[in-house]
C-alpha cells in the first residue's frame, strides 16, 4: 500500500509525512522538483512530476499505485504570485487537477483523494463584520487564486459525479509554524525579526497591509485534521479546517517582535500589499468536529515562538528559507 502526497514540497507536505510517518505503507512525496536535504525525511520517497505533463502524471501513479492521493499543490510555494504570473498560476493549478484526476481515473480509480483548497474562494462571502464561514457558503473569489481553486473544486466534483471517484474537498483557513515559506507574511515577518536580532540590523520590519484578521492554525493541528478526514471525509464533503477565532495580523506581528527583545518598528511596503485584501477571513470548524473530534492543541502563540525559533536556527546554519 502507497500514500501519495502530491505538492509535497510544501510545510504541510513536510509536516503531514511527519505525522504519517512509518506505519501507513510507503510514502511518496510528489512536487515539480526535489526538496533540499534540510527538508527531505528518511521515511519518505521523493519523486519529481510535472503535473502539466499528463504521461508523466499517469505513469507516477501506474508506479505506485497509490490508495490516498493528498493533492496539495495549492499549499507549495513555488506557484508565485497570481498578479505577476497569472497564466502559470492557472496552469498549475487547474490543469495540474485535471492531469491528476484523470491520471487517478485510469490507473487508481477506486483511490481516495483529499483536495486541499483554499478558504479564500469564500471571498467577501455575506459580509465582513461578523461572518463565519461554513460549507454551503457559496464561493465568491476576489482574487485569481482563489477563482482557480474554486474552478478544481468543480473538477473534483466532475469527476465524483461522471466516474464515481472517490474524492472529497478541504478548504484551510489561515496556517503558520515551522517550516512555512517566507512568501507568507507570518514566516516572513519572524524571519526580518530573527535578521535583527542575529545580525544587530535597523529595527524595522517591512509587512503589507496588518489590518485583517485571519483565523489561524499551527501546520501541525492542519496536518492531523487532513490526515483524520483522508480516513473519515464522505466522498462529494467540503470541510473547514480553522480554529473559529479571529487573530489580527497586527497582534500576531506584535508578538513574534516581543520574541526578539528589540524595539522593532513596523512599516507599510506598499509592494507587498495585496491588491484585493478580504478584511476578514474565518471559519466554523462544526463539521469536521462533528464527524471526527478534531480540535486545535497548538496555542497560536506556541505556534509562533517555534516558527521564529527554526527561523533563527536556518539562518544561523546557513540553510535555505
Amino acid at each position: 500500500m502507497s500514500v501519495m502526497l502530491v505538492g509535497g514540497n510544501s510545510c504541510l507536505g513536510y509536516h503531514l509525512l511527519q505525522l504519517l510517518g512509518h506505519g501507513t505503507g510507503e510514502l511518496i512525496s510528489v512536487s515539480s522538483g526535489l526538496p533540499d536535504e534540510y527538508f527531505r525525511l528518511g521515511h519518505a520517497t521523493y519523486a519529481a512530476v510535472d503535473l502539466l505533463d499528463f504521461k508523466q502524471t499517469l505513469q507516477l501513479l501506474q508506479e505506485y499505485k497509490p490508495v490516498e492521493i493528498y493533492h496539495l499543490v495549492s499549499q507549495e510555494s513555488n506557484l508565485g504570485p497570481s498578479s505577476t504570473r497569472p497564466t502559470q498560476l492557472l496552469q498549475n493549478l487547474i490543469i495540474g487537477a485535471q492531469n491528476l484526476f484523470e491520471a487517478a481515473r485510469h490507473a487508481v480509480p477506486k483511490a481516495r483523494i483529499l483536495l486541499v483548497s483554499s478558504a479564500e474562494i469564500y471571498g467577501g462571502g455575506k459580509g465582513v463584520v461578523d461572518v463565519i464561514h461554513r460549507e454551503d457558503d457559496p464561493a465568491i473569489p476576489f482574487s485569481l487564486y482563489a477563482t482557480a481553486m474554486a474552478s478544481c473544486e468543480l473538477l473534483a466534483r466532475q469527476y465524483l459525479n461522471a466516474h464515481h471517484m472517490d474524492i472529497s474537498v478541504v478548504r484551510p483557513f489561515g496556517v503558520t509554524g515551522p517550516f512555512q515559506y517566507r512568501k507568507f507574511v507570518l514566516p516572513s515577518v519572524a524571519d526580518q525579526i530573527a535578521r535583527i536580532e542575529l545580525h544587530d540590523g535597523e529595527t524595522v520590519i517591512y509587512a503589507g497591509n496588518l489590518d485583517v484578521s485571519r483565523d489561524y492554525l499551527d501546520v501541525r493541528d492542519q496536518a492531523r485534521a487532513i490526515a483524520m478526514l483522508m480516513k473519515r471525509a464522505s466522498s462529494g464533503e467540503v470541510y473547514n479546517v480553522c480554529s473559529g477565532k479571529a487573530r489580527t495580523i497586527r497582534d500576531l506581528v506584535k508578538f513574534l517582535a516581543s520574541l526578539s527583545g528589540a524595539p522593532i518598528e513596523s512599516r507599510v511596503d506598499p509592494a507587498r500589499e495585496r491588491t484585493i485584501d478580504i478584511p476578514l477571513l474565518v471559519g466554523s470548524p462544526e463539521k469536521i468536529m462533528q464527524l471526527t473530534g478534531w480540535k486545535p492543541i497548538i496555542r497560536i502563540e506556541d505556534s509562533l515562538r517555534d516558527l521564529y525559533s527554526e527561523i533563527k536556527t536556518r539562518i544561523a546554519a546557513g540553510c535555505p528559507l
